[in-house]
């Protein structure tokens, strides 16, 4: 990732404006062709971003939810 960014740029964001703005400096943050203003990872992993998530844990009910709702559409992957 590191190459492509130093030499095709910072990609684009598509649909830039749904994401959080919290998300959108997290990834400026790492998307930085100067390798001096690129955060680290041990920094990266202090941004509020990171901090503030919720745990893996609370993810698995909405799994549930959306197999669920899958099998009763008929809709497969």
């Amino acid at each position: 990732a590191q190459f492509l960014i130093a030499t095709k740029g910072i990609p684009e964001l598509q649909q830039s404006e749904l994401l959080s703005p919290l998300l959108r400096h997290f990834l400026s943050c790492c998307l930085q062709t100067d390798e001096a203003r690129r955060w680290s990872a041990q920094e990266l992993l202090q941004h509020p971003f990171v901090t503030s998530a919720k745990p893996t844990s609370s993810l698995a009910p909405l799994v549930i939810l959306v197999n669920n709702w899958k099998e009763k559409t008929g809709m497969r992957q």
